[in-house]
């Protein structure tokens, strides 16, 4: 069994087994013509940011943590895949670009997308060899009288969507005198993951990374399709657009996802809307979607401690939904409900953490080619994710109030089409992400009608968005 390291090595920092799964379809991603598998982070800012302020800081922090900057690379020929931060002073600090824009985007029709600039970089493949892991655009509107867009770009294996929040917190403790840049939570001191729940011995982790197989080849029973189908091989160009709902109506879906799903778990009310929605786009074309598969990632990091920044850690539950169950509401979450309960009995978020620490040595295609495998060349019928409220307690940053605040993860060639939703201040961020080509501009919005209808249970709830923090 590989050493347990308690501190950060000088030399290295192995990848937790997430990382090691989403360094796979980064190179799956590449072959089929996309970018790398990247995530982005938008702060929607109000006057006063300071840019150069914020260059520095990042600039700081990643001479204080060469994770920031530190090449991937696999160690020797046949061990994992580790972050060789002892040769990260040889890679560039994360680059911070100014764009001078003239005028503020809007939101048309209770729909905003971002300018082109701002989502270059999601679709862009990152040199994760020579330690480019992160960069940062910054939108500033008038000369930054009309405020500024902050979008921060980086490699899904750096952070996931907590981590980046959490980032975002520790960067501006660290500015403010009250974090040293050299300190990390205590779940970043360790150079392995927390694996409470998981045995030690090999032979138990393949017992439960066989069984984890066993359920995923289930879920390929009754074949799936994805909007954009497997394999596309037309260039990466992913866009997305984000409705923000008044905070009249974000209470009001709030109440219906405890009430539809229960308070614990309401996630399972915006992933039920989110299949609904691509539902919709399915039947006005036509087209039989087989059956629904969706990933769901599951925050590993303990309750009541102080949360990692760096590195995946989260496992993923994987839900099986026939199409015709998909068309009451009710009924689907209901169904949604019972397969989360059945999953968490049958331990599958565990064995998913084993499955993937314990093919932490297998080359990159094996997760790729064991996906397509059980699901037929797709990946999954849509991705979807849920991460509540965005990084609470976080108001102003580096001199500018936080107007708004959301995440835009890329999506693999299949299939082509994500949800994520997520709370800021008391309204609901629903971010769509899409490759284009995939869903004309008439699906997008027949997919966000039917997405806000199962949300508000309104007709025409678009007519009551507001665009105050935006």
């Amino acid at each position: 069994m590989p050493p347990d390291f308690p501190t950060y090595s000088p030399k290295f920092i192995p990848l937790t087994g997430a990382d090691c799964f989403l360094r796979a379809f980064d190179g799956e991603t590449r072959r089929y013509n996309g970018a790398s598998h990247l995530s982005q982070l938008v702060l929607r800012l109000g006057t006063g940011f300071d840019s150069e302020a914020f260059r520095d800081a990042l600039h700081s922090a990643a001479r204080a943590q060469p994770i920031l900057r530190a090449p991937i690379r696999r160690r020797f020929f046949f061990g994992e895949p580790a972050y060789y931060t002892g040769r990260a002073t040889r890679a560039p600090l994360p680059r911070v670009r100014v764009h001078e824009l003239s005028e503020r985007p809007k939101s048309e029709d209770g729909v905003l997308q971002l300018p082109e600039c701002a989502v270059a970089e999601i679709n862009s493949p990152f040199a994760i060899r020579r330690g480019e892991l992160l960069c940062a655009d910054v939108l500033r509107y008038a000369g930054g009288a009309q405020g500024c867009d902050l979008v921060l770009t980086w490699i899904h294996m750096l952070f996931d969507g907590s981590g980046s929040e959490h980032f975002l917190r520790w960067l501006d403790a660290c500015q403010r005198g009250a974090t040293a840049w050299t300190e990390l939570p205590e779940g970043d001191r360790s150079a392995r993951p927390d694996l409470r729940g998981i045995p030690n011995s090999w032979s138990e982790r393949g017992r439960m990374a066989r069984e984890w197989r066993q359920a995923m080849q289930q879920l390929g029973e009754k074949p799936l399709r994805s909007l954009a189908g497997p394999l596309r091989r037309e260039r990466q160009a992913l866009r997305y657009e984000t409705t923000t709902l008044s905070p009249e109506l974000s209470a009001r879906v709030a109440a219906r996802a405890n009430e539809k799903a229960g308070f614990l778990t309401p996630v399972l009310f915006y992933m039920a809307a989110a299949l609904r929605a691509h539902d919709a786009v399915f039947r006005a074309r036509g087209s039989d979607p087989g059956s629904y598969v969706v990933p769901l990632p599951v925050n590993l990091r303990p309750k009541g401690e102080s949360s990692a920044l760096f590195r995946t850690r989260v496992s993923i539950l994987w839900f099986h939904v026939p199409a015709e169950a998909v068309r009451d509401f009710d009924g689907l979450v209901y169904l949604l409900r019972a397969q989360r309960r059945a999953s968490i009995q049958q331990k599958l978020v565990e064995k998913g953490v084993a499955a993937m620490e314990f093919t932490r040595f297998a080359p990159r295609r094996f997760y790729a080619r064991m996906a397509r495998h059980s699901l037929r060349g797709e990946l999954a019928s849509c991705l979807f994710a849920y991460t509540g409220e965005f990084a609470p307690g976080l108001d102003h940053f580096f001199g500018a109030a936080i107007e708004n605040g959301y995440h835009a993860p890329s999506v693999t060639p299949s299939p082509g089409s994500s949800a994520v939703m997520s709370f800021f201040r008391g309204s609901l961020n629903a971010t769509h992400v899409y490759q284009r080509g995939v869903l004309s501009a008439e699906e997008r919005a027949l997919f966000r009608k039917q997405l806000l209808d199962d949300l508000t249970d309104l007709p025409h709830a678009g007519a009551q968005l507001h665009d105050a923090p935006r």
